[in-house]
């Protein structure tokens, strides 16, 4: 069924005649059946049974690559003002509603399942932000224009930092800027901006209950690993720690499927999430994970070639958005597993279990199918 947007007649419903990007929806469903078999490598070591929900969160995100593919990127331009208003409600139900984990507060329970705000609010971001820069064609390389976007964005990295979600945050403030910068904000604006963020930063480190706690131990420990070579391995840097044996035990090709010893063992917190590429390093090997890598190297590029063949603004900005986000958790979660990086909590795209991550990524796919 089709719908009418406006007097203009616009068809809504994509038309299905238009041929898919097989390279992108085939790279992002090998990634993700590596993810599959990964964290059931997991279950069988430590006789939990993550996989099936998973597979269950893989089907409905199957629906949800199909809702956001089906309709074309005009369909959300012409709703972007509910979707901001949308975002802004759930963040900050969030903040009130929200399920606690510790310290931090970033699920809303509906029924059995746990949803997270913070990672629909990456790919709304990206659909409000786009429309915003199209709304402005004839004033894209302008200062006002710029400084716009970045008033766009605040309020909901606001609200994330909230919860607080340090990872999540900085992923959407990085969004906004490579956005930025791929529909052609002139590079003399952004030393100011990110002068104004490092004296944000600063100022909220040094100012007392601005940085939680186990945020701030984090940072300190890797600062200490890296700069005085001092390794806290039965505190803040044990996860890390744990990791790194693991993934250095797998050698040149691995252990084995299902044979890690470390994994069985359960010494890694959070292994079948965050720490979920310590499982292919360890059972994999150094080819393993190098194999791994080189299958998102497939995936990104495609992404980036859908960026960069955009004709419109609006697919230009989406597809870039998206390419930012994904990219940002991929780089910032092999960093943290592979000890380059503090720990920051960002999942590993279509691999980490969890059904709201899977379904932001099934999301994008969708979106970025359509990005021309």
């Amino acid at each position: 069924m089709s719908f009418i947007a406006d007097s203009s007649s616009l068809v809504i419903e994509r038309d299905d005649r238009k041929k898919h990007d097989l390279g992108l929806i085939l790279s992002a469903l090998a990634l993700l059946c590596v993810g599959l078999f990964s964290i059931h490598s997991v279950d069988v070591g430590q006789g939990t049974a993550y996989m099936y929900r998973q597979m269950v969160f893989a089907a409905i995100g199957i629906v949800v690559f199909y809702i956001f593919n089906k309709f074309k990127l005009e369909y959300f331009k012409v709703i972007a003002t509910p979707l901001y208003i949308l975002n802004l409600v759930m963040l900050v139900a969030t903040l009130f509603l929200g399920k606690s984990r510790g310290i931090t507060s970033r699920w809303i329970e509906i029924g059995p399942l746990q949803f997270q705000p913070s990672e629909v609010s990456k790919l709304l971001l990206a659909i409000t932000l786009a429309t915003y820069f199209a709304n402005r064609q004839d004033r894209l390389r302008e200062l006002p224009t710029f400084l716009g976007a970045l008033a766009h964005t605040i309020p909901i990295v606001a609200l994330v930092l909230l919860q607080p979600h340090l990872g999540a945050s900085v992923a959407l403030l990085f969004l906004t800027l490579i956005a930025a910068v791929n529909i052609g904000t002139p590079w003399k604006y952004f030393p100011a901006i990110f002068g104004v963020i490092a004296v944000l930063v600063a100022a909220a480190w040094i100012t007392p209950n601005v940085v939680p706690d186990y945020m701030r131990a984090r940072v300190e420990a890797k600062i200490q690993e890296l700069v005085y070579g001092n390794r806290d391995i039965r505190g803040d840097g044990y996860q890390q720690d744990q990791a790194k044996l693991a993934i250095g035990s797998g050698g040149a090709t691995g252990a084995g499927f299902y044979q890690g010893d470390q994994k069985a063992a359960g010494v890694i917190p959070e292994q079948h999430t965050d720490f979920i590429f310590s499982v292919i390093g360890e059972e994999g090997g150094f080819f393993g994970s190098v194999l791994v890598i080189g299958m998102f190297g497939v995936f990104f590029f495609f992404v980036g070639r859908r960026a960069y063949m955009a004709k419109t603004v609006m697919g230009r900005v989406v597809a870039s958005s998206l390419f930012a986000v994904l990219a940002f958790h991929t780089i910032v979660n092999l960093a943290m597993v592979l000890g380059f990086g503090p720990v920051v909590g960002l999942w590993l795209p279509f691999m980490s279990y969890g059904g709201t991550a899977l379904w932001m990524c099934m999301g994008a796919v969708g979106l970025l199918d359509q990005c021309e």
